[in-house]
């Protein structure tokens, strides 16, 4: 009976002991402060940074390919046997100087052609001044004589071949003793092959690369680039956009770049791969941190606020630099939310309380 009691009692005391934890929890929540969101109502609490003014210049790589500033493959305009090639390939030669020599045969028909039309050009034309013969008869010898004088001329200019530039001898396509017809067709560098010489001026040199047609804003004529070339690791060349094609290709969306760079140590030589690095041209943007973008159906926007709202809005990113990235769509000293971006909706009341 004794112990029946003493458990009576005990039961009473864990009971009163258990009511008193849970009534000091209850009293403990009900103490406890506020969040910084219930004291401010509604409204979410947020971090803003201002977007700077910046200006700045993306530097671009490219892939490009060495080419000769000029290039031609010299022969006749009419059939014929090689007689003599007086320079071999790597050679320089000069312009107006004498390449090739042609079979003289048909030189020397023309040539007798010509004098003897030119002995009756001239006595009809004594005879004209005495009026002893017809202006028909004038005409007629007269015609003849013109005729011969250009094809003698045409003859004698394709018998010697000269050199229609400076450049060097790079390619011998007809062997001396072999038979010339012209019948053009392309390498594999697509460059013609008809002819019998093919002459290449390499100095200045040209390093032609594609770019995109986005970058076309970024890039003009006259501007300045550095180029690496695997054969020369050690050496830097430098040179100037020369030209910028007018039209993209419809397929890659690309237009070739030219670059002319001073070669007159010859060390560059044409098919050689190169790199070009260069600079944009200068923008200015602002300046807001990578991590304040959000992209919503492959477009970018970011958070602003103003007047204790936050309002989406799109912006296009130009470039970056480390952990900022510079845009445009915003101006200089806009509020841009950088916390708590999932939890907005556009116009939604928030609160700024930048740490």
């Amino acid at each position: 009976m004794i112990t029946m009691k003493i458990k009576i009692h005990m039961v009473k005391h864990f009971f009163k002991g258990f009511f008193l934890i849970i009534f000091t929890i209850i009293i403990s929540c009900n103490n406890k402060p506020e969040t910084e969101e219930s004291s401010e109502g509604t409204d979410i609490i947020v971090q803003t940074i201002q977007a700077v003014e910046t200006s700045f210049t993306d530097e671009f790589e490219f892939s490009g390919t060495c080419f000769a500033y000029k290039e031609a493959n010299i022969g006749s305009s009419v059939p014929g046997k090689v007689e003599k090639i007086y320079f071999n390939p790597g050679q320089f030669v000069k312009a107006g100087t004498v390449v090739v020599s042609m079979s003289s045969e048909m030189l020397i028909l023309s040539e007798v052609e010509f004098k003897t039309l030119e002995k009756d050009f001239e006595r009809v034309s004594r005879l004209m001044e005495k009026n002893s013969i017809s202006e028909q008869d004038f005409d007629h010898v007269k015609a003849k004589y013109e005729a011969s004088k250009a094809k003698y001329d045409l003859m004698k200019k394709n018998t010697e071949i000269t050199a229609p530039f400076d450049g060097i001898v790079s390619d011998i396509i007809v062997q001396e003793g072999e038979n010339y017809l012209f019948a053009p067709s392309l390498d594999m560098n697509f460059s013609m092959t008809s002819g019998i010489v093919k002459i290449m001026q390499i100095n200045p040199i040209i390093v032609r690369f594609p770019i995109n047609e986005k970058l076309i804003s970024q890039i003009q004529t006259g501007q300045k680039v550095t180029v690496l070339f695997d054969a020369w690791p050690d050496k830097t060349f430098s040179g100037n956009i020369s030209l910028i094609y007018p039209i993209f290709n419809t397929m890659t969306r690309t237009t070739d770049v030219e670059v002319k760079i001073n070669n007159s140590s010859s060390e560059l030589k044409p098919g050689m791969f190169a790199r070009v690095y260069m600079k944009g041209i200068q923008t200015s943007g602002c300046s807001v941190p990578i991590t304040s973008i959000i992209t919503r159906k492959g477009k970018e926007f970011v958070w602003t606020e103003a007047n204790n709202k936050a309002r989406l809005v799109e912006i296009q990113r130009i470039a970056m630099n480390g952990e900022q990235a510079f845009v445009t769509g915003i101006t200089p000293g806009t509020q841009i939310i950088i916390t708590k971006k999932s939890q907005l909706a556009d116009g939604m009341p928030v609160k700024v309380k930048n740490q």
